[in-house]
């Protein structure tokens, strides 16, 4: 008998006795059967309100179930009114999928048999609900041979299940790229890896000069190429293939089933070779390349950590020395690897103690042979090991970013340098300081480097110039112009080291706001015995006349080499001939003997 049939049974007995009681009893009577009425709708009301649906579930000795009583809150739960699943159990159980039918049976006969609450969680699936998970919780209410009752509740907890899934889906993917991150790689790896007949590769990638598009473009432009690449790069690569988004500069392709190195290197190849096309970037239109570095799985690591981490090692020196390409593994990169950690270790510490200092070499009036200059070039005066020259320490100061401090330090000592020889009556002495690619590319950072140092020294800004490579200045011509004539604003001045090593445009040349050209030395050096070289350096002084821009010939060493620049027209010499980089003492010490007029060469 369901309650409502038990319901209407209490209610026409309780009519017969209506009939035969007395008036005073009816009215006291007819009080009480108000107040439980309206007991019962206070209750009915916050049952309806109740974010779950309240339920007494009955299971037979045969095992089957029914719903003695469901509250109205089923309705907005699945959509079937109370009666309809009272009447027959099916018009819910259908609704389950069939794994979780299964297990909610499993859990209500366990239940029943231990005299032990009950919890589960049941996925519905139906056209028009769609996915729902609902969890179920009862507690036995009676149990005995014919059956157990248990009366509990059930609410929805779909939402909390898409959140689940969200913070698990990110949790193992980029949000920029949906690819898998760093952690969903390395757990696909140590499951190859669990395979041990299992051959494959992992191929690291990065986009060659990303911080440089970042620097110069914006981070928004620098993402959205990311994801760019990661849309080729999926579209390209076979189906299935895993390709992962590690890092934000770097992506992960596994390779399996490979057969050696040789199978690796056409796929590596044929991937660069898909990724030499310009990108469409917003309203821009990006020439990148990508370099690549390569482990093997076995040979070059045997865990996923060891395996990711020569990959990128492999990645680092590909960079370095062939970008745009590929580099396998090889133990001795490790090694390396290491000695570069220890060497940018050593530069970070050499900077806060302030250890570069500017050496000082003349550029000297081809025609009058007075000192018309000063080349400030960075030395690293090690405590132990004494002077450390550039090219042992620039390459790794560049990998590891610490460029920039250590040319802010030369700046700054190079600004003190010229005024206090311009105080002491040495006169107004131009001073010229290399700047790297890299401060170059950032022309917001440089300007306010030279605002800073000028204001902090109190230097004209007249004394300064700026030396660029010809190649860190083609490679974005147009930024390059801009960034000069902002320089020029401020009253510095720039010119062109090494000319004739880089690949300029004479269109762009005659719009460039410099000062000077510096004829590289790798033509002085046999500009007496070669004719080429003879002929590029008579082009170069003529070119740089014709541009109203003056010359200055690198690495004159010989008489016969400065006598052939003077009668070519050329304006500036340095080099060995006259003096080589000395300190600022040693160099002030040249300044009050009167400078380099009989053109002494100093040992």
């Amino acid at each position: 008998m369901t309650e409502e049939h038990k319901k209407t049974a209490l209610e026409q007995k309780m009519k017969s006795l209506d009939d035969e009681t007395p008036q005073e009893l009816k009215a006291e009577i007819g009080k009480l059967r108000n107040a439980l009425r309206e007991s019962e709708n206070r209750l009915g009301k916050m049952i309806g309100n109740l974010p779950v649906t309240l339920f007494r579930l009955e299971m037979d000795a045969c095992g089957k179930i029914s719903f003695p009583y469901i509250s109205s809150t089923i309705s907005s739960l699945l959509g079937a009114d109370e009666e309809t699943i009272m009447q027959d159990a099916d018009n819910f159980l259908n609704l389950l999928d069939q794994r979780s039918r299964e297990r909610l049976f499993r859990r209500l006969r366990r239940s029943a048999r231990s005299n032990t609450p009950f919890d589960e969680e049941v996925r519905l699936q139906d056209e028009s609900l769609g996915k729902l998970c609902i969890r179920v919780f009862a507690n036995v209410a009676a149990h005995n041979k014919e059956g157990t009752i248990w009366d509990g509740a059930a609410m929805d907890i779909t939402g909390q299940h898409l959140l689940d899934e969200r913070l698990r889906y990110l949790a193992y993917h980029d949000e920029m790229t949906q690819l898998p991150n760093r952690m969903a790689l390395e757990e696909h790896l140590n499951i190859l890896f669990e395979k041990k007949d299992e051959k494959f590769a992992i191929l690291a990638l990065a986009i060659d000069r990303l911080d440089l598009v970042n620097d110069t473009l914006g981070q928004e432009t620098a993402n959205r190429l990311v994801v760019t690449v990661a849309s080729e790069l999926a579209e390209y690569l076979p189906k299935g293939t895993f390709l992962a988004h590690p890092r934000a500069e770097s992506f992960s392709i596994v390779l399996r089933d490979i057969d050696g190195d040789t199978s690796v290197a056409e796929i590596a190849e044929c991937i660069l070779d898909r990724m030499k096309i310009p990108f469409d970037v917003g309203t821009r239109r990006l020439d990148v390349s990508v370099s690549m570095g390569i482990s093997l799985a076995h040979r070059d690591g045997e865990n996923a950590e060891s395996l990711m981490m020569n990959a990128d090692t492999a990645l680092r020196r590909a960079h370095l020395t062939s970008p745009g390409g590929y580099r396998f593994y090889v133990e001795e990169m490790n090694t390396r690897a290491l000695r570069v950690l220890a060497y940018e270790n050593r530069l970070r510490k050499a900077i806060l103690r302030k250890e570069f200092i500017p050496f000082f070499q003349p550029l000297i009036d081809v025609k009058t042979g007075e000192i018309a200059a000063m080349e400030a070039l960075v030395r690293w005066r090690h405590p132990r090991l004494g002077l450390v020259w550039p090219g042992e320490f620039i390459p790794v100061a560049e990998e590891a970013g610490l460029i920039g401090d250590i040319c802010h330090q030369v700046l700054y000592e190079t600004c003190m340098t010229a005024k206090r020889w311009l105080e002491a009556g040495y006169g107004a002495i131009p001073m010229a300081v290399n700047i790297s690619w890299r401060q170059f590319a950032q022309p917001e950072r440089l300007l306010q480097l030279m605002s800073d140092v000028l204001k902090e020294t109190g230097t004209p800004p007249e004394l300064i110039e700026l030396e660029l490579t010809e190649s860190s200045v083609m490679e974005e011509p147009d930024s390059a112009i801009r960034t000069l004539n902002d320089l020029r604003e401020f009253g510095v001045m720039a010119s062109i080291d090494d000319f004739g090593t880089g690949y300029s445009s004479l269109s762009y040349l005659k719009r460039l706001p410099i000062s000077k050209l510096k004829i590289d030395r790798a033509f002085i050096n046999e500009v007496a015995h070669n004719e080429r070289d003879a002929a590029i350096v008579d082009a170069i002084i003529r070119l740089a006349q014709a541009l109203g821009l003056k010359t200055v010939a690198e690495g004159i060493e010989t008489q016969e080499q400065f006598e052939f620049l003077k009668e070519k027209g050329c304006d500036l010499g340095q080099g060995f001939l006259f003096s080589r980089p000395v300190p600022a003492e040693d160099m002030e010490k040249i300044l009050q003997e009167g400078g380099f007029s009989d053109f002494r060469v100093l040992q």
